[in-house]
């Protein structure tokens, strides 16, 4: 270690590697990334890996469009096969009622030039055959929607920034951050004192605590979000799809298998990342609802992972305007889907001084104001009035 940094970024997930890539490339200064555990051990390497832009809102379009682009040639910027597939995304609605939601949201997406398209019922069927017709209305289909090998992209972003000389620190825990005069001016370590005037805290799930070591309370609560994976199967499933219905996401492997995830309702706040039989029973019951020839494959695994999710369920981006040197990418449920642009727009702020236009709707500043951000696309319900659609 350095006893001086430009810049220390806690938290190395892809969020926080993203953005020291993004800074190293543009010769930033000096990077440190601070890790307690492995890199990649939090929600990083836990989530579904399933990337799309196809939202409702304006701010929510706009910001993950930028990160589809830039997800089309993430493996030749790394030099390192991320295993981007574009295979296609189905928001699958099975009422009337979703099937008008979905209707609308497809209108609001072309405006922002997204390439999707309203499905039928018969044209679901001829896309995904195994699917129970009594499940099907119609949905939205995103053409270029697909999916990453999580692993892959944040050895790939760890490789990239090492190759630009950023520090990165697995196994070093962050024990307190010293601010005089209301500006940063460490970072305490498990392993040594660093000095620093900017602070980054990407640490997902554990993003409150660090804010914590500043006085700072963020508006969002930790939540563990849990997964499955069955035995490998014949191929069955070959977009990636998300059901209004259900508030269940879902695809297949490469191998067969299928993974996916399901929202339970009033979910309660937790930080274990203990699996549950609740969460087990109520995924079966939703998957097979979906599909009813998963009845009889056998689950392999199951696996959990916790997110900081705030009131609207967007994303926190930006300084504090209470602590100078003091920057925010925390709040993420989509944050494996939005890693390039945060990283890319990020940066630019950390190096100008000004917010990208992007970005921007994503401050802290919002819920003061009472501006949050409403996305009707969103599978978990919110104080902002989100609801109906999947991750």
């Amino acid at each position: 270690m350095k006893h001086n940094y430009d810049i220390v970024i806690i938290g190395g997930g892809v969020q926080g590697l993203s953005l020291a890539y993004n800074l190293a490339k543009i010769n930033f200064g000096t990077i440190a990334v601070i890790e307690k555990s492995y890199i990649g051990s939090g929600a990083s390497g836990r989530n579904g890996e399933m990337l799309r832009s196809a939202f409702a809102s304006k701010e929510w379009i706009q910001f993950f469009n930028k990160s589809m682009q830039l997800w089309e040639t993430l493996s030749s910027e790394l030099d390192f096969n991320v295993m981007y597939t574009r295979c296609g995304y189905l928001v699958l609605a099975s009422s009337q009622k979703e099937f008008e939601l979905c209707r609308a949201n497809v209108n609001t997406q072309h405006t922002y030039h997204l390439k999707t398209e309203l499905l039928d019922i018969k044209s679901v069927k001829k896309l995904i055959p195994a699917l129970s017709p009594e499940m099907i209305s119609g949905g939205v289909f995103q053409t270029n929607g697909g999916f990453a090998r999580h692993d892959a992209v944040v050895w790939a972003y760890a490789r990239a920034s090492k190759r630009f000389k950023v520090d990165i620190f697995p196994y070093t825990g962050v024990t307190g951050i010293r601010v005089e005069h209301g500006a940063v001016k460490s970072v305490e370590t498990s392993k040594g004192q660093l000095g620093t005037n900017l602070v980054v805290n990407a640490a997902g799930g554990h993003a409150g605590d660090i804010a914590g070591m500043v006085g700072l309370t963020l508006p969002s609560k930790t939540y563990r979000l849990e997964m499955i994976a069955t035995e490998p199967l014949k191929p069955f499933l070959r977009p990636m799809l998300a059901s209004l219905n259900t508030m269940s996401y879902m695809h297949q492997s490469t191998r067969g298998e299928f993974v996916g995830g399901a929202e339970i309702k009033n979910l309660k706040p937790a930080k274990s990342l203990k699996s549950t039989l609740v969460a087990t029973q109520d995924m079966a019951r939703k998957f097979i609802k979906l599909f009813p020839g998963l009845g009889s494959a056998r689950l392999m695994r199951q696996w959990g992972g916790i997110v900081d999710m705030t009131p609207d369920i967007a994303p926190v981006l930006g300084p504090v305007k209470e602590i100078k040197g003091f920057i925010l990418n925390c709040g993420w449920v989509y944050g494996f889907a939005g890693a390039p642009a945060a990283g890319e727009l990020l940066a630019q702020y950390i190096l100008t001084g000004k917010m990208p236009v992007k970005i921007q709707p994503f401050n802290i500043e919002r819920f003061e104001k009472g501006e949050l951000i409403v996305d009707r696309s969103l599978v978990v319900p919110s104080e902002a009035g989100n609801d109906g659609a999947p991750l």
